[in-house]
């Protein structure tokens, strides 16, 4: 098994459990019960790869939401 095939498999439950969510009629506490349980069994040191010199907070301004 890969280094990251347990990473990827709870991405991908995420990922299904949130389409799920989206779905009519939809069970609000099974999501609600299992979403923050998948949530909290990823590592913990996994940080999104941004380019050398990236600043989140350099962009445009934005309007206010209405």
């Amino acid at each position: 098994m890969a280094d990251h095939t347990d990473f990827d498999r709870t991405v991908s439950l995420l990922c299904g459990l949130a389409l799920y969510a989206h779905t009519p009629g939809h069970d609000a506490g099974f999501v609600a019960t299992i979403d923050p349980s998948l949530a909290a069994s990823l590592p913990g040191d996994v940080t999104p790869h941004f380019p050398p010199g990236y600043d989140p907070t350099d962009g445009p301004d934005y309007p206010e939401a209405r």
